[in-house]
């Protein structure tokens, strides 16, 4: 099975929300929050072996060191793809999840993916480097961002190409 890192905030975490906003990352081996939903997405072919947690006011006030610290977890784990969010119209935490995507990739060239609302400013910033999943505007909307996310890593991973954004949900 291929190994996947996933990035999430605090509030998904179970941390707290904007009270525990200022969190300082922290990786913890396996599942956490969404994660489970993507496990069950991601079927046999991909496990998550690490979840990489930040607070939204910590990554933004440290986006580079906090995107290197996300760089080397993947790098500790062997992943072989980073999964961020889904971030949905959260503005720092979808700001922070194209963040550490471009970082990866450009670091360690590995297939990513997060899922934004369209909307939010992490689209406008990183459409073009990075896929990103169209979402709901809130949280609601985990039932179909959870697949897409799944979809779109899988056949990056198997090495297909992606096709146009409609076709693809992105």
């Amino acid at each position: 099975a291929y190994r996947v890192i996933h990035y999430i905030n605090q509030f998904f975490a179970g941390i707290g929300g904007e009270e525990k906003a200022d969190v300082a990352p922290e990786v913890r081996e396996g599942v956490v929050g969404p994660g489970m939903a993507l496990k069950g997405a991601l079927g046999n072919e991909a496990e998550i072996v690490a979840t990489f947690i930040c607070g939204d006011n910590h990554f933004a006030n440290n986006m580079e060191a906090v995107s290197a610290q996300v760089v080397e977890a993947a790098r500790k784990y062997r992943a072989d793809a980073l999964i961020a969010g889904p971030a949905f119209n959260a503005g720092r935490y979808g700001t922070a999840c194209a963040s550490v995507c471009a970082a990866v990739k450009k670091a360690l060239d590995i297939p990513v993916v997060t899922a934004l609302y369209r909307e939010n400013p992490g689209v406008d910033l990183f459409r073009k480097e990075i896929p990103i999943v169209e979402a709901a505007d809130s949280a609601r909307g985990m039932g179909k961002a959870v697949p897409g996310l799944a979809r779109v890593l899988l056949k990056q991973l198997k090495g297909e190409t992606l096709g146009a954004p409609a076709e693809e949900g992105l």
